[in-house]
């Protein structure tokens, strides 16, 4: 997880718990295992009856994925492309083929292999498209699953606050038990709310981030594949590609050069 998510995460937990001493209150009260139950299974619950199973299931291992993945270094990926195409230049594009295997990145593996196998610039361009909307779709789910999620709980909190009113109401022969019963009532409430903003709005919203940034990095690795298998030249390729750096992060072909 990188510091801004873990910073985001403690600042709200360091607000809870400063706001709650403060007032002079407790966490005993706040804490309910039943509210809890009904707000997260029932929220998932409709999850899975929205979406199929297998994307519920799946979707653990999507937020896991997207609290380790951080933003690729491009001035890397660049240094990376330039010494493939000193290679293509120097014994052709052949040559690549025995570099694909040190490439950790499967989209540039599956681009370089396309390259090697000698097709030509529009299959290229068609088949890495396709590639890149296979991910799109499939990356697509875990965030939609956590907006509805977010749209769920709070629905669910309320659900449960009736029902501990009507409990409550139902029965009136000790009022000195209303106070109580009415908080643990709200608490659902809390609890679908914090569900909502705390977890699942904020995940939705960091692998989507995370989602434009890979797309993007797959648009930058789709220029610099289509560069390679045309010819360009090092020098000429570094300098396509540096230009879509922001300018304090550009080089230029001699500085990274001297320091591959």
């Amino acid at each position: 997880m990188g510091p801004t998510a873990i910073g985001g995460l403690l600042l709200i937990l360091v607000s809870i718990v400063v706001s709650t001493v403060l007032d002079g209150n407790s966490f005993g009260p706040l804490i309910s295992p039943s509210s809890f139950v009904l707000v997260f299974f029932a929220t998932v619950g409709a999850g899975m009856f929205a979406f199929e199973v297998r994307d519920v299931v799946n979707l653990p291992k999507a937020i896991l994925r997207g609290l380790r993945t951080g933003d690729v270094d491009r001035g890397e990926r660049i240094a990376m492309y330039m010494q493939l195409a000193e290679s293509a230049r120097r014994e052709g594009l052949l040559a690549l083929d025995a570099k694909i295997d040190e490439i950790e990145d499967g989209y540039v593996r599956y681009g370089l292999r396309l390259v090697t196998d000698g097709v030509d610039e529009t299959k290229l361009r068609d088949d890495l498209d396709a590639y890149m909307g296979a991910i799109e779709e499939r990356h697509g789910v875990a965030p939609a699953i956590l907006k509805k999620f977010a749209g769920y709980a709070p629905a669910f909190g309320m659900v449960g606050t009736v029902i501990g009113l009507v409990n409550m109401l139902g029965d009136l022969s000790s009022p000195e038990q209303l106070g109580k019963g009415m908080a643990l009532a709200l608490l659902t409430t809390l609890y679908g709310s914090m569900f909502a903003n705390m977890v699942f709005q904020p995940l939705a919203d960091r692998l989507e981030k995370l989602h434009g940034s890979e797309m993007s990095l797959m648009e930058f690795d789709t220029d610099a594949i289509c560069a390679l298998q045309g010819g360009t030249s090092p020098r000429a390729l570094v300098a396509h590609l540096e230009s879509l750096l922001p300018p304090a992060e550009r080089m230029g072909y001699d500085d990274r050069l001297a320091a591959a």
